[in-house]
């Protein structure tokens, strides 16, 4: 019934078996489970936990025969590491607090969305594009940061890519951070994904809100000249205002990790966090050092000084970007993967 269907059993430390489906007929699979006893958990994957191991042997019998002899799907054990393992143990390593989960690409029309919300290119951008991925682990931190993860097809190392950031307007448009490749140590990995692909990739999302920032002050200007804004200001010019506030309080915290600051400059980004993120009128309590006409002067002053901080900052930052001389090994150590063609970026 369905040669190209198959389930593929991995075993995680922490959740048992791991059943993972791929195939046109990827619902009777997943149903194969459930009828046999595997258990949808609280993150959506289907699991058979290995603390009763009579139960466990019972469940995998009742699996072969429900998904080979009464539905045709092929059954497979893996010998890899259930990827989920992995990345969870890798967020233990990664500053900040970060969760895992596994995304299950059971068609190739699935993956391509992978794809379409990876930002930046590199070796994880080439596996995409050149073969069949069935599974990625996405790594997400507390301020929005996004990573993937996915397993080489032939070697043994992982792959790291940054994924498009949700809170700038238009990242596609700015260079996204070059992904990384690490071996499947968490410790390591996380290592290397510390001192290079994030630091990269704050600067990519500095780069991205600088160029979008600038944009819009640029319409603004263009359109309402300081000082002659009609009362009640116009809506589209409120909300060129609004997507600067929005902004703020990542690009300031970009600024602040990627350099040293001096002291005039710690002042204008506090006077631009008090301003900025000030509450509406009307409402309290409203902040001393609020200004009393936050649209003139993010049209004189605000706009053009952060602006200017965040291309310095972006500018003038010193990346690491050799995770083989970061590890003290000669380049030509880690393994290279040919250039199939890169895939073209869709917005999400």
């Amino acid at each position: 019934m369905a040669s190209d269907t198959q389930i593929t059993l991995f075993t995680s430390d922490r959740y048992g078996i791991v059943g993972l489906v791929d195939g046109s007929n990827w619902r009777w699979a997943r149903h194969a489970l459930e009828l046999s006893g595997f258990e949808k958990n609280e993150a959506g994957y289907m699991v058979l936990p290995l603390s009763d191991l009579t139960h466990a042997r019972e469940t995998l019998l009742a699996l072969r025969t429900v998904a080979e002899q009464s539905l045709g799907l092929r059954l497979t054990p893996s010998s890899d590491r259930y990827i989920g393992d992995f990345a969870l143990d890798m967020t233990e390593h990664l500053p900040g607090q970060w969760t895992a989960r596994v995304e299950n690409y059971s068609l190739p029309v699935w993956q391509e969305d992978l794809t379409a919300w990876l930002w930046g290119d590199g070796p994880i951008a080439r596996t995409l594009a050149g073969h069949r991925v069935r599974q990625a682990a996405i790594l997400q931190r507390d301020d929005g940061t996004e990573l993937a993860v996915v397993k080489d097809p032939r070697l043994d190392v992982y792959h790291v890519g940054a994924l498009q950031p949700r809170h700038a307007p238009g990242p596609v448009t700015a260079p996204g951070p070059p992904g990384v490749t690490v071996r499947p140590t968490a410790s390591a990995a996380a290592h290397i994904v510390t001192v290079t692909l994030l630091p990269a990739y704050t600067r990519a999302v500095l780069q991205a809100h600088a160029a979008d920032l600038s944009d819009d002050l640029t319409w603004a200007r263009e359109t309402y000249e300081a000082g002659t804004i009609p009362d009640p200001a116009p809506a589209d010019l409120v909300g060129a205002y609004e997507r600067f506030a929005t902004a703020v309080p990542h690009v300031i915290t970009a600024i602040r990790e990627m350099g040293t600051l001096h002291e005039h400059e710690l002042r204008f980004l506090q006077e631009v966090e008090n301003i900025a993120t000030a509450p509406a009128p009307g409402t309290e309590p409203v902040p001393v050092s609020a200004h009393p006409d936050p649209l003139g002067w993010w049209l004189l002053e605000g706009g053009d000084g952060l602006i200017d901080l965040a291309t310095r900052a972006a500018d003038t930052a010193v990346l690491i970007t050799s995770p083989a001389l970061l590890a003290g090994r000669p380049a030509h150590d880690l393994p290279s993967l040919p250039a199939p063609p890169q895939p073209t970026a869709r917005h999400r």
